[in-house]
């Protein structure tokens, strides 16, 4: 894989030399090598969000194929010519169709055409393959015109197919091969009638070739992207998407149930997600889940809903339906083709068993712990235990999930009533965070349940869409897991895709339009883990890579979707000396000599413009929606100062943030009063634009009242106070600057080391490997020269591994190696 970036040329020149000396010691006792790695660590979890199924991964092209979508109109559809389409629930095609598209023609040539999920992407010399249902009340002769169109209505391909209905009887249009003679990612798909007449369609279908030719199968990039991550095992339906959501609107059942997604897809009724808030055809469902988790290799994991959801539940002691639906499921998908869902798995194209062994229950519905008094709660754990014996007793071979990070209390004879096989623990944190778990499972109880990670993410403090420092961040905690994988023995990112028309849910690990996709840093790092994972856990000791706390020495003034107002600063040393004093007495602007401005940290959203202006000695900030800081140009405070001003929110949901101890925007402190809807008051650190709680406490402000603020900071101490009142009170932690483990690949006899350097600085580390080398080595390094870094679809390569090889002696039991600024370097050695 070749990067033009100027860093990577560089980078190759220097990656590998010696160093003058080392400083963190990496020793690896290679001698003694300890429990197996899990042969299932890393897997992917599918859920239907952000259309990574429909308009994603389902190959299937046409946007609302059976008119369900809405109950007043055909949506994605318009009619063409002097053409009438409307929907109808007369004379359906099914008992499982609500709805049909009437079409009156009026003339010849006139038609309807689907725009598809944003557009539908056409290859010229791609063969795409048409069907549907087509009815006329009288009977009907002509032909039907298939096109594939441009935007501009260019013809990209064509196929006129001959029609002879008789009337009143539905036909189905089946396997119509369609060759594409031109491209366009932003193609439609138009019918159009030589005679006139009055037609019902339904059903209407478009798919490209697939991944591995199965019908109504995937969408090929996105798959092999999948199938590149070498998946041991694949989690799904969800998520949320399991549960479903209850509105004044709708009843339960747009909650996923597993039977009504298999069979032909006319069969198939689809659903609303209120959850994600789209409409699902269900093509993509249970048994082309299973058919996918066959495809890439991986075992199948189901999730099954326990009888609760988002705003509902069904009574505790009345489950015997959700319980059948589980055990169907595990019939489904591992019964002879002699039993009742056997049958129908065969009937649908799979005789041979699928082998389900991971069935999780429920999705998130702990909430509440083991209690005597539960009579207010879900009672989770007596729904859980009704499946799980259910199960044991049928199917004992099933490994069974409970989904919670503590399983109800110690008391043995309460565990022996309720056993476990994997506990679920879901983490959606910031990247300081999953540094700092990096041995989060080194005291973990062994003597307990195995553990599976099934949905972590950065999703505080990533950027845009997804930054290196977040990505690295999950490779630490990664290599935690590796080294507690006789413990953890599963874990997968969540979510996986995000159509980039659809981002209900941010960050996503692959993003995706009509026509292209590409992995974040975050894909990057769980490809190259999992790609390189060794057998065998190999015991590794750092020393010498503790940094200790720094701070910077500017101050400044930020805003977060609030207009707020500043006055009376005054900056102090701890001898009383006056270090800043700004009246903001400038008729309209700051002093640019002595403030500079910022657009700040956008997390995703987009905000607009922040608008710094002085008005009668007050610094305001007027735009009630934007986000962006105003800091001191240059670093002038030093180690020990008092700052003081007054501040007041005017408008919108926040309060104002005062920033400290800065040395650039994305390296700072600020203290959020009046944050998260103005419900509390945070000390937040900013290091290389990924940001961390410190401290945090209940508050809100009034709005319009000024208030006095006074930050202290004496080195790494911090002092913050309202009003002179005492709120937080803290110290600046220490950080690592290298994290380190190492597998033994038994196989290829090879030692696997993984070194991430989250620091903004290169570091030399010495690797003691604790046995010989057998000759030249091999490293894979993601780098980029920011931890901002990301990747985009004009730049899906900015943030991309390259491999080297390492110069090392035959014999040599070291090397020193060079550890480039916001990388994950996976060095294989061949060893004796």
């Amino acid at each position: 894989m070749k990067i033009k970036s100027t860093f990577f040329l560089s980078l190759s020149a220097w990656l590998f030399a010696l160093a003058s000396q080392a400083q963190p010691v990496v020793n690896i006792d290679a001698s003694h090598l300890g429990p197996q790695v899990s042969p299932r660590l890393y897997g992917i979890f599918f859920e239907e969000i952000n259309h990574a199924g429909d308009g994603g991964l389902y190959a299937e092209l046409v946007q609302n194929r059976s008119f369900e979508d809405n109950d007043e109109r055909p949506v994605h559809w318009r009619a063409l010519g002097s053409a009438e389409a409307t929907l109808t629930t007369s004379g359906l095609l099914n008992d499982r169709q609500a709805h049909a598209l009437q079409l009156q023609l009026k003339e010849s040539g006139s038609g309807i055409q689907n725009d598809g999920y944003w557009g539908m992407n056409f290859r010229q010399q791609t063969s795409y393959t048409f069907s549907a249902w087509v009815k006329s009340e009288t009977s009907y002769k002509g032909d039907l015109i298939i096109t594939l169109s441009a935007p501009d209505g260019r013809n990209l391909g064509q196929t006129n197919l001959p029609l002879k209905l008789k009337a009143g009887r539905w036909t189905q249009l089946k396997d119509i091969s369609v060759l594409a003679t031109g491209s366009d990612p932003e193609g439609r798909l138009t019918l159009t009638f030589s005679q006139p007449g009055t037609l019902l369609l339904d059903v209407v279908s478009l798919f490209p070739p697939t991944y591995k030719g199965r019908q109504n199968g995937c969408r090929i990039d996105l798959a092999e992207m999948l199938e590149a991550l070498h998946p041991k095992f694949m989690r799904f339906p969800g998520g949320c998407y399991v549960e479903g959501q209850t509105t004044p609107r709708n009843n339960l059942h747009n909650r996923f149930e597993w039977k009504n997604t298999i069979g032909p897809i006319e069969q198939r009724p689809g659903h609303l997600s209120v959850n994600w808030g789209y409409n699902i055809t269900d093509g993509f469902g249970y048994h082309e889940m299973l058919q996918l988790s066959e495809d890439l290799g991986a075992e199948p994991l189901f999730v099954v809903n326990v009888g609760l959801g988002h705003g509902w539940l069904q009574p505790y002691d009345q489950l015997d339906e959700y319980i059948q639906e589980a055990l169907d499921a595990i019939e489904y998908a591992n019964g002879p083709v002699t039993s009742k869902w056997g049958a129908l798995r065969a009937q649908n194209g799979h005789p041979e068993p699928f082998g389900l062994r991971l069935l999780e229950v429920g999705n998130e519905n702990a909430n509440f712990y083991f209690d005597t008094n539960q009579d207010q709660s879900e009672h989770y754990f007596e729904r859980y235990i009704q499946f799980y014996r259910a199960i044991k007793e049928k199917y004992p071979e099933v490994e069974v999930i409970g989904n919670v990070e503590s399983w109800g209390t110690d008391e043995p004879s309460w565990r022996s009533e309720h056993p476990v096989d994997i506990l679920d623990e879901h983490y959606y944190r910031s990247p300081s965070w999953f540094e700092k778990n990096f041995n989060k499972y080194d005291s973990y109880d062994r003597q307990g349940p195995k553990i599976y990670i099934g949905e972590y993410a950065v999703t505080q403090g990533y950027g845009v869409n997804g930054h290196l420092t977040a990505a690295l961040g999950e490779a630490i905690y990664m290599q935690g897991l590796e080294r507690n994988s006789d413990l953890v023995i599963m874990g997968s990112y969540a979510p996986i895709f995000v159509n980039e028309h659809n981002p209900a849910w941010r960050p996503d690990m692959i993003r995706f339009n009509s026509s292209q996709s590409f992995g974040t840093p975050s894909y990057q790092v769980q490809k190259i883990m999992a790609n390189n994972i060794g057998s065998r856990i190999v015991p590794v000791e750092v020393s010498g890579n503790t940094l200790p706390p720094s701070i910077g020495h500017r101050m400044g003034f930020s805003t977060w979707g609030t207009k707020a107002e500043f006055r009376a600063l005054e900056v102090k040393d701890s001898f009383g000396n006056v270090l800043l004093k700004d009246d903001f007495s400038s008729p309209t602007s700051l002093d640019a000599s002595l403030w500079q401005g910022f657009g700040g940290e956008s997390n995703g959203y987009h905000r607009s413009q922040s608008q710094w202006t002085l008005k009668d000695g007050v610094l305001m900030q007027l735009n009630p929606r934007a986000e962006g800081s105003v800091l001191l140009s240059t670093a002038s405070l030093g180690d020990d100062y008092t700052i003081r001003l007054q501040a007041r929110r005017m408008e919108g949901n926040e309060g104002f943030i005062i920033c400290f101890g800065a040395e650039d925007e994305e390296n700072l402190l600020w203290w959020n009063l009046g944050g998260w809807g103005n419900s509390q008051h945070a000390i937040e650190h900013m290091a290389d634009g990924a940001k961390n709680t410190l401290a945090a406490t209940r508050g809100r402000l009034e709005e319009g009242r000024w208030y006095n603020v006074e930050v202290q900071v004496k080195g790494t101490d911090v002092r913050c106070l309202l009003d002179g009142e005492l709120v937080h009170e803290f110290s600046l932690p220490q950080r690592q600057s290298l994290y380190a483990n190492a597998t033994f690949d038994e196989q290829s006899r090879e030692l696997i080391v993984k070194l991430v350097n989250p620091t903004s600085a290169s570091q030399v580390a010495k690797l003691n490997l604790g046995c010989a080398a057998a000759g030249q080595g091999r490293a894979i390094v993601l780098a980029s020269p920011k931890g901002s870094d990301e990747n985009t679809m004009r730049q899906q390569l900015n943030v991309a591994p390259v491999d080297y090889s390492i110069p090392i002696d035959e014999g040599s039991t070291s090397l020193d190696y060079r550890i480039a600024p916001f990388s994950l370097n996976i060095l294989r050695l061949k060893v004796k």
